[in-house]
């Protein structure tokens, strides 16, 4: 009787250990699956390059470093190389490195040993020994202190370090992601910054442009989100009127993509119908349009600020015989692409600027213009 119980109770903790397995198989496939690269969203020439470069990254073993302004996706990208790379079994881990103060980040970082200082008592690992095998992803690296510089170089370096309060010298194969909105070249010249580490972590640099450098792909990301949280909320807004896209492509969007999702989340939260709505769209975003329109409607007012724009650049140059080709230049590849950006018909440019589309399209091509 007590063999057939221990025989059974092993027999259940095989079958739990296989049912473990295989759900981990199932959540990474789907993590897999949710961070293909051509799962991301974006058609415009700066994303398509990012993802190259972040597909091409992934690959390979080396650090990488991940710059651009706050909510630009720098975690996401994180995401895409370690789950589109060989490490993708092994572990994730992540860490803001600005949300802590030193003395916990170290710990957080590197372990601690019983007694190590007061309230630690039990040994605890760190995150570079959780995510040995995998990928540690170190968010805001820039707010790290020039102690902590030192010793995350030493892990880069030798892929070893020793927990805080220890002695014992622990050896790891962690592939390090680093990411930061600052620019670490000024912090490196202002002394915030060790320049050794900087070469370290910037093996592979990758720039994230801010959403406004990429308006193309706000329409993208603008039917990406509606789906995501129709389904979050059992809604079924299903249509976008063409004057609230266009109030969403024309705004600066200072918090990035993550604040144009938080927009959409809101505007199909609070929709009662099918359609998105102006009305419910942050304040902010529609107080903007209307002052873009005041201004254009004021002409003497804009005429004023270009008057004195050219008169500053005029005085800021020495040979005056090019200034006024510069300038016709310059106001003629903003015109096409403020006419381009406004889904004008190319006929349609063409005529206004009176010149025929074959020379638009040789125009459009000297300016770099997306067709």
């Amino acid at each position: 009787s007590i063999i057939s119980q221990v025989l059974k109770i092993n027999r259940m903790i095989h079958l739990e250990k296989d049912e473990i397995l295989v759900r981990d198989e199932q959540i990474l496939e789907e993590l897999r699956s949710r961070y293909r690269l051509e799962n991301l969203v974006g058609q415009s020439k700066s994303i398509l390059r990012v993802l190259s470069t972040a597909g091409t990254a992934a690959k390979s073993r080396a650090t990488i470093l991940i710059t651009g302004d706050t909510g630009t996706g720098k975690e996401l990208v994180a995401n895409v190389v370690h789950y589109n790379s060989d490490r993708a079994g092994g572990p994730l881990i992540k860490v803001n490195c600005g949300a802590l103060p030193e003395t916990l980040l170290e710990s957080e970082l590197f372990g601690h040993v019983k007694g190590a200082f007061t309230g630690a008592v039990e040994s605890r690992k760190g995150r570079f020994e959780i995510a040995d095998g995998g990928t540690l992803f170190l968010d805001e690296v820039a707010e790290m202190s020039p102690r902590l510089q030192v010793k995350l170089l030493r892990v880069l370096q030798e892929k070893e370090f020793e927990p805080v309060g220890g002695s014992q010298t622990i050896r790891v194969n962690v592939r390090v992601v680093a990411a930061t909105s600052k620019d670490l070249r000024k912090e490196i010249q202002k002394g915030n910054f060790r320049e050794d580490l900087y070469y370290r972590l910037n093996v592979i640099p990758i720039h994230l442009p801010p959403l406004k450098e990429r308006r193309d792909d706000i329409p993208l990301l603008v039917h990406y989100f509606i789906d995501k949280y129709n389904r979050q909320n059992n809604k079924n807004v299903s249509k976008i009127s063409r004057k609230v896209l266009d109030l969403l492509v024309e705004y600066p969007w200072p918090g990035n993509v993550r604040e144009l999702e938080n927009c959409i989340e809101r505007g199909i939260v609070m929709s009662p119908g099918n359609m998105l709505l102006a009305d419910f769209l942050p304040e902010e975003i529609v107080l903007y349009n209307k002052n873009c329109i005041n201004k254009f409607k004021n002409p003497a007012e804009n005429s004023a600020d270009l008057r004195q724009s050219v008169l500053h650049f005029c005085d800021s140059i020495t040979d005056l015989s090019q200034s006024g080709q510069i300038i016709q230049r310059a106001l003629e590849e903003a015109i096409i692409r403020k006419a381009i950006a406004g889904k004008i018909t190319k006929s349609k440019v063409a005529e206004q600027l009176n010149m025929s589309r074959m020379t638009l399209r040789k125009k459009m091509r000297e300016y770099g213009i997306e067709q």
